[in-house]
């Protein structure tokens, strides 16, 4: 993904000393994903600015919410632990995918800037896409985010009228 660097030695050498560290301490997969979630937050200080990927933030130790989450997003892919980006309105925030004792798998999300909150989200805003490598035939490269556009011609000169409809969905049990 881009600006996910998972595979790129430092992230990968950091992702194997967090994993056996949680194996010393016997943790179980919760803790250990909370582990690397601690881990980042605590050795990358919020800095508001451009974006610059998972390897700038673990280089330059600060980066906003787009490297908080893309760096724990690289640790847990370099050790196996699905995880992927929520995008909301002006913010984004990781969630990852554990499974529990009966095999039934669950994603769950986490503020990696701002307050802590592992596991949960306490804030409610509309979701605008989950992931962060998509394919769309207007680029050549997979994309982060995909943005809302649209392309139209006009007719006898008319303006055209676009109107985007945001709606909370039903929750789905």
């Amino acid at each position: 993904s881009p600006y996910i660097e998972s595979r790129h030695a430092q992230i990968v050498k950091l992702a194997k000393e967090l994993a056996n560290e949680a194996e010393q301490k016997n943790l179980d997969a919760w803790q250990t994903v909370e582990l690397y979630y601690d881990w980042v937050r605590e050795h990358v200080e919020y800095q508001n600015g451009s974006l610059k990927g998972a390897l700038a933030a673990l280089r330059d130790g600060n980066g906003d919410c787009e490297e908080l989450t893309s760096l724990f997003i690289a640790i847990c892919r370099a050790n196996k632990v699905p995880a992927r980006t929520v995008w909301i309105p002006g913010h984004c925030y990781p969630e990852f995918y554990l499974e529990d004792t009966n095999g039934a798998g669950h994603w769950f999300p986490c503020q990696a800037a701002g307050t802590r909150a592992f596991g949960e989200m306490p804030e409610y805003r509309p979701i605008l896409q989950k992931g962060d490598n998509f394919r769309v035939p207007e680029h050549k490269t997979p994309q982060r985010y995909v943005a809302e556009f649209c392309k139209m011609k006009s007719v006898s000169g008319a303006k055209p009228q676009v109107i985007f409809v945001r709606e909370f969905l039903e929750e789905i049990e």
